[in-house]
């Protein structure tokens, strides 16, 4: 389960990292677009940030298995295995999961309406389906919190075989 949980965070934030050649590219035409040829438009403007959320949203879990996320160090990298280990354990029980959760619960009724009415853009020239660049939130978030499942698996193995490899 460890190692499917991870597989599918690695492919996803593998996947979505393409996302960041598409917004540098988009960009680019949008800098070219302006100020070169003095034409703007909102449709290109609202897919680098719908591109840049979705990236910066979807990568989460992906961030989270590599270590990226921020931590405070000063302390951390000076405990034993066993002690990172308890530390991730009671942050990942505590504060990981239970924030998850909460924006999970929170965010489903906004997306729901979202999807309810085919939300687009406000702007005329905009994007359409805002929903589904809604729908990153929860998503985001399970993953997140799948991920956090794998952590704790493993940190919990450090623990019972008292820090030794198997």
């Amino acid at each position: 389960m460890i190692d499917w949980i991870d597989t599918l965070n690695r492919r996803l934030g593998r996947a979505v990292s393409w996302m960041t050649l598409m917004l540098v590219l988009i960009t680019i035409y949008d800098i070219l677009m302006r100020y070169v040829f003095k034409a703007g438009s909102v449709w290109i403007q609202e897919a680098e940030w719908h591109l840049f959320a979705a990236n910066f949203m979807l990568a989460s879990g992906w961030t989270l298995l590599r270590g990226g996320h921020v931590r405070v160090d000063l302390l951390y990298n000076r405990f034993s295995p066993r002690m990172q280990a308890v530390v991730d354990l009671l942050g990942t029980l505590l504060f990981l999961f239970p924030f998850c959760a909460v924006v999970i619960w929170a965010s489903i009724p906004y997306v729901m309406d979202s999807w309810a009415m085919w939300e687009g853009s406000s702007d005329p020239g905009g994007l359409p389906g805002r929903f589904l660049l809604k729908t990153t939130i929860p998503v985001t978030f399970f993953m997140i919190a799948l991920q956090g499942v794998s952590m704790f698996a493993k940190n919990l193995k450090i623990l019972t075989t008292h820090g030794k490899q198997s």
